[in-house]
């Protein structure tokens, strides 16, 4: 593996160039400070980051989906320059934390679109569940790759731990495999952003989002509300591998009424991977009337069902 070091210089330039078209606001309940940071006008779009991760994991939506919405993008309580939680860590307390705060950021007769990726994706189902008690009920919600669904994990590499004892060199080079083992299919893919991003996001956390992620917790609380459900995943999703059926399977049998998109040949990270792709296909199910059904199947390399671009009925 190449002997890369970290360029803290020009890839933190680089996301200030991002991030400096945003309102930043750090907004209170309950003593705990949760930092917002929102692009464009129009229809509220909350995007909400996975496990080990801030804002940056929405780093090639925001300005693109600024044009036409309003893009909300949290720390949430735990992440990034948010406060901590008090403990136990627990979906409810963040997701009631996120809804309090979010409130003030938009009106309460903008009903905003919901959109979570992987950790994301299940504080997302609690979030929606708490906007609806708040009479804001989400226009759509969106769960890219979710945790939270009692399903098994998919079979992977053990990840790298860092150490202090490790070279710069050797930090890089980690975070670089580690991407390559979770959260892309396709190394080449693994670019110096993605590691910069992946060093800061993991210096910052201080919730243990995995074991959270293990349990049925999205599963329960999405049975406690109606609300038009949209699921997305990239077929090679480490975290999903030979049991995305079950996923499927468990979903249907709470809302009958969720449609699904699985995107061929890409890994955990879709946003990141194929950033193109992904936008187009968040676009297509916001400004969907509902009228997206299961993807196409194909074989897949194991014999499994695996599947391909939506279709529309």
């Amino acid at each position: 593996m190449e002997n890369k070091k970290f360029n803290f210089e020009k890839y933190s330039r680089d996301l200030s160039e991002i991030e400096k078209d945003s309102q930043k606001k750090l907004l209170d309940t309950n003593g705990v400070k949760v930092c917002w940071r929102s692009w464009g006008k129009g229809t509220p779009l909350v995007l909400l980051h996975g496990g080990y991760g801030s804002w940056r994991h929405w780093i090639k939506q925001a300005i693109p989906f600024s044009k036409n919405y309003n893009v909300l993008i949290p720390d949430m309580p735990g992440f990034g320059e948010s406060d901590d939680l008090p403990l136990p860590h627990t979906p409810e307390k963040i997701a009631s934390n996120l809804a309090d705060t979010l409130i003030k950021l938009i009106s309460l007769n903008e009903n905003p679109l919901v959109c979570g990726f992987s950790f994301g994706g299940l504080i997302a189902g609690h979030l929606s569940y708490e906007l609806i008690n708040r009479k804001l009920s989400p226009r759509k919600l969106i769960l890219v790759g979710p945790g939270g669904l009692g399903a098994k994990r998919g079979e992977m590499k053990t990840m790298i731990a860092r150490h202090s004892n490790m070279t710069e060199q050797e930090v890089y080079n980690a975070h670089r495999t580690n991407l390559e083992i979770l959260m892309f299919y396709n190394p080449k893919k693994v670019d110096d952003l993605a590691v910069h991003i992946q060093k800061q996001n993991t210096d910052d956390h201080r919730i243990k989002s995995r074991p959270i992620s293990a349990t049925d917790t999205l599963a329960k609380i999405l049975k406690k509300q109606e609300v038009p459900l949209y699921v997305i995943w990239g077929e090679k999703d480490a975290s999903v591998g030979v049991y995305l059926e079950d996923r499927i399977t468990i979903l249907r049998s709470i809302n009958p009424q969720v449609r699904f998109h699985v995107e061929f040949n890409i890994g955990h990270w879709i946003m990141y991977e194929n950033e193109v792709l992904f936008n187009e296909i968040l676009n297509n199910i916001i400004d969907s009337l509902g009228l997206f059904t299961i993807v196409q199947f194909l074989v897949g390399d194991f014999g499994h069902l695996s599947f391909a671009h939506q279709v529309k009925c």
